[in-house]
């Protein structure tokens, strides 16, 4: 088992194999004694802070001594302590049932409704909106009841309907809030995940657009673009464009985000400023265009892909995220308001990883790193001294 929880402790481990070394583990106390004596000595070895691994057992949670530089501080117990609780499957703290993700819903296609900020609704270039919650397939049809799209169980497909009569480029807007993620399947049968508080807007037929196949993102969202050489695909996203001809990428472009980023997983993407074209940036996989708001640079570095992409499976890396950038992530994510009163350890910068974890495991495995108190009421977390 030495090359799984080598694996384990690299974050290259597969599904399947976490569930060997998960049964492995738990197998006899042996196993158990050889795993978290191996993630204590790479903790001694490697990192800032100290992961004793008998006491995260016995507590779930760790204290680590506090080694900072300037205003960085490595987090790492966020990627030991952290994956090892949701390794071990154990709980320690009370899961308040207003804090639902919305994920491993089936969701389906409904009337009018009173919560609208709470789920997920959908604008057709009729007019017409409606929302989508937990119940089944259906069909999305318009004022006329013309089928506009089918729910299945990955979501909305546009591409299974056989109407192509609209010569007219239509546009329909898809909303998903807080708490929740999406997936549709574009007409031209392009397939886009989308994250919390995220919004696209895109042609009801793609086919309409004898030119360019634009869809416009405020959010974020992952697109795997069908392939078509004589007609590009663009994202636009506020400031920038991505355009492709056929390939998988991420694009993070939330409103209160200081940066527009765009991530190439595979093939080849441009990104420019839409009003300034020759700013363009060919990107390769594995590379990133980041665009700054406040100065109007664009800029192009190589990352690890799968820091950008892990929301698609319900996972949080933390990659020298500063206090506040964590918290944002973690209002959308969980569909909370989160008001941070202790302001000396908001530009404090962390590093590590959460897998399937609560957002108070989130919080108190954070605390024992940078001490703070919160607490819940209505939805909102207030973070105290």
């Amino acid at each position: 088992m030495q090359d799984l929880i080598e694996k384990f402790l690299n974050r290259t481990i597969s599904a399947s194999e976490r569930k060997r070394l998960k049964r492995w583990v738990l197998a006899n106390k042996d196993n158990l004694k050889v795993f978290k004596r191996e993630i204590t000595n790479r903790s001694k070895n490697n990192l800032n802070h100290h992961f004793d691994g008998t006491a995260a057992f016995k507590e779930f949670m760790t204290t680590i001594d506090q080694h900072k530089v300037g205003r960085r501080k490595r987090f790492h117990l966020v990627r030991y302590a952290a994956i090892f609780i949701g390794l071990m499957a154990i709980a320690s703290f009370v899961y308040l049932g207003q804090f639902k993700d919305g994920k491993g819903t089936d969701p389906v296609i409904v009337g009018n409704s009173s919560s609208e900020s709470n789920q997920i609704s959908i604008t057709l270039a009729d007019g017409t909106k409606q929302y989508i919650t937990a119940n089944g397939e259906a069909l999305l049809t318009d004022k006329q009841g013309k089928t506009i799209a089918k729910k299945q169980a990955l979501g909305l497909d546009f591409s299974t309907t056989n109407d192509r009569s609209s010569e007219n480029l239509v546009f329909n807007e898809i909303y998903v809030p807080y708490g929740q993620t999406f997936q549709i399947k574009l007409s031209d049968g392009t397939k886009v995940w989308l994250n919390a508080g995220t919004r696209l807007r895109f042609p009801q037929n793609l086919s309409a657009s004898t030119q360019n196949r634009v869809v416009y993102l405020e959010g974020e969202a992952y697109f795997d673009v069908t392939k078509d050489k004589k007609r590009p695909f663009i994202v636009n996203a506020e400031n920038v464009d991505i355009k492709v001809l056929g390939t998988q990428f991420n694009v993070s472009a939330y409103k209160s985000d200081g940066k527009i980023a765009a991530t190439l997983v595979e093939g080849s993407v441009n990104v420019y400023e839409n009003s300034n074209p020759d700013t363009n940036i060919l990107l390769s996989p594995s590379y990133q265009a980041a665009f700054t708001k406040e100065n109007g640079t664009l800029t192009k570095q190589k990352v690890d892909t799968r820091i950008y992409t892990s929301w698609l499976e319900n996972r949080l890396i933390i990659d020298n995220l500063s206090f506040e950038q964590i918290l944002n992530k973690l209002e959308r994510a969980h569909n909370v308001s989160i008001i941070n009163k202790l302001e000396s350890i908001k530009d404090e910068v962390y590093k590590g990883e959460f897998e399937n974890e609560n957002i108070e495991t989130i919080l108190n495995t954070i605390s024992s790193s940078t001490p703070f108190n919160y607490t819940i009421e209505n939805n909102i977390i207030t973070i105290t001294k």
